[in-house]
């Protein structure tokens, strides 16, 4: 249903612009759907990222919390999609979305332990630091032990005019965020499903044509507002600085979990049952020989892993 309802038809419309870029990530349990259920839209994609109009994010397969899992998982989960994308797209992976948008300042060795070069993050993040608006329209690098990652601040003004507001109202706030040299980027990094899968947004995204309204925006502006992917971004901007980002995510998550992810071990004792459940079953998977017994035991872990179970 969400496929028939935003994924495809998405991409259908990506399709008739060429000109406009755009970065997607799709879980790695999505992927294996698509690539068992849908073969024909798998090749669309492909095509798109052999055209250079789609970047594939990468991120961990079975999209867990990165910060409840170990690093050695952290980096398998994360290796695991990205051969996956590289197998069936051609395509390296440089960036990753990290599930929950659940950030803790350690995230950032085992990232790029596992050859990633960014991440992207709620502006928010940055604010909590005192960086204003402006401020937000750059990248920045972060290090832990030495092991540099790129953050990407995600516009929280963004999130809440697409789609619901005229794209005018979009492009009208670009501009007034534009300079002449270019420097400045305003990161979009939301849920898919909000293009069709929402409610009423079927309607308001394909039926009034607000995302075709949109893209042709984009290109009718596109002699001052540059349409690029994060990789392309990086490869002709420096970062404007380094930071040390605290522990966070979007703003309706620091709410229900008390301004701390972990906290939701705290709130329901079921939910640390079944983390501490894994991490036991994780040291005795750790005692077993090598061998295709062991690396299937450890594609079921990773599977538990899976976010959705652990918080409300």
């Amino acid at each position: 249903r969400t496929y028939s309802a935003s994924y495809e038809p998405f991409v259908a419309e990506l399709e008739k612009f060429p000109q406009i870029k755009v970065v997607q990530h799709y879980s790695g349990i999505l992927l294996r759907w698509l690539q068992e259920n849908r073969p024909k839209f798998m090749s669309r994609l492909r095509n798109l990222v052999s055209a250079g109009q789609v970047e594939m994010m990468g991120g961990a397969f079975y999209e867990p919390i990165l910060v409840m899992i170990p690093d050695e998982d952290k980096i398998g989960q994360i290796n695991k999609q990205t051969r996956f994308i590289r197998e069936n797209f051609q395509s390296d992976v440089s960036g990753v979305w990290l599930a929950e948008r659940i950030w803790e300042p350690h995230l950032a060795k085992p990232l790029v332990q596992a050859g990633i070069n960014y991440t992207v993050l709620d502006d928010a993040h940055f604010r909590n630091v005192g960086f204003s608006e402006e401020d937000t329209l750059h990248y920045y690098v972060t290090e832990e032990s030495g092991s540099r990652l790129s953050i990407f601040p995600i516009s929280e003004k963004l999130r809440y005019l697409i789609p619901f507001a005229e794209p005018q109202e979009t492009v009208d706030y670009l501009a007034s965020m534009a300079t002449a040299g270019g420097e400045r980027v305003v990161v979009l990094a939301d849920d898919g499903e909000k293009f069709g899968s929402w409610p009423g947004t079927a309607d308001l995204v394909y039926k009034q044509q607000w995302l075709s309204r949109f893209f042709t925006l984009l290109q009718e502006n596109s002699h001052w507002l540059k349409v690029t992917t994060f990789s392309e971004f990086m490869n002709r901007q420096q970062p404007a600085g380094r930071i040390y980002l605290p522990a966070g995510s979007y703003r309706e998550m620091m709410e229900w979990s008390g301004g701390f992810w972990r906290n939701f071990f705290v709130r329901y004792p079921e939910s640390n049952q079944i983390h501490k459940k894994m991490l036991h079953v994780r040291d005795k998977l750790s005692r077993l020989p090598e061998g295709p017994e062991k690396r299937e035991a450890e594609d079921y872990l990773w599977a538990g892993q899976c976010n959705c179970a652990y918080w409300h």
